[in-house]
Formats: C-alpha cells, sequence, structure tokens
C-alpha cells in the first residue's frame, strides 16, 4: 500500500496497520486500585503514586502531558471536541513531573504522554484514546452514548 510504500521510505510511521487493529479493540484496560498495596519505598516514590491514585479518583478524565508535546495536544484537542472536561497535568511545568513520570511508568506501563485516564480506567497515549473514538468505545466511558 502506499503508507507501507512511504514507511519504507521513512516518510510515516512503519506501524499504520496497528491504528486499526487498536480501533476494533481498544486498549482499555482496568486500572486496578492505585490505593491498595501500594508499596513503600523510600524514594517518596509511593507518595507519587498516592498523588496519582487521589487526582485520577477526583476527576472523571484525566491526562497527563507535557505542554509541548503534539501528541498531547491531539489528546486534548479530541477531548475538546468532545466537549468532555478534563483535569491536565503538565508533567513539564510540575515540580516533580519527571519523578511522576517515573512512578506513572510504574503504575501504567507507560512511560509516554500522554497518559490518559477515564473514569478511573486506565486508557493509554494519543493512539488508544483516539483509536477509542473513532470505535465509539470512548463516548461509551464518558456515557456520551449507550
Amino acid at each position: 500500500s502506499r503508507s507501507t510504500g512511504l514507511a519504507r521510505a521513512g516518510l510515516a510511521p512503519a506501524r499504520t496497520g496497528l491504528l486499526l487493529m487498536v480501533a476494533k479493540q481498544p486498549a482499555v484496560s482496568a486500572f486496578p486500585a492505585l490505593t491498595a498495596g501500594v508499596a513503600t519505598a523510600s524514594d517518596g516514590s509511593d507518595d507519587l503514586e498516592q498523588k496519582i491514585a487521589a487526582t485520577v479518583a477526583a476527576h472523571p478524565v484525566v491526562v497527563y502531558s507535557k505542554s509541548r508535546c503534539g501528541y498531547s495536544a491531539r489528546t486534548k484537542s479530541l477531548f475538546d471536541s468532545l466537549g468532555v472536561e478534563y483535569h491536565a497535568v503538565e508533567l513539564d511545568k510540575a515540580a516533580d513531573g519527571a519523578a511522576m513520570q517515573t512512578a506513572l511508568a510504574r503504575l501504567t506501563k507507560q512511560r509516554t504522554v500522554p497518559n490518559v485516564f477515564v473514569r478511573g480506567s486506565h486508557l493509554g497515549g494519543n493512539d488508544a484514546t483516539q483509536a477509542a473514538a473513532l470505535s465509539g468505545e470512548l463516548q461509551k466511558m464518558l456515557g456520551l452514548t449507550s
């Protein structure tokens, strides 16, 4: 296909088929109760994990992002277009942002931003969020459709 040829030429992502696969089965996983069984560590990581758990519990939609990240901007724009309020945590602006990103990676196995949570469930990054919106799963999670 044209996109595969472009990928080989280094002009497009090589994983173009991944989005379609994800659209059929969004990468939505039940996020475990973050406050239950959080290991105590002397480096303060348990405090950050508790802070993340509290933030995710307090807001229906949470987007951990970076202010200059294009993928984060696309995710926030998607929620804006759906008329959905979200709580954004800009990791590059937060004093503990780097440590928080490390804690998020431990909790979600995802190091990249955006890192999206919907109603307490970890959705994933921009690709998973866009795919869930395309399939209608995101709208169901948000209670916008039945």
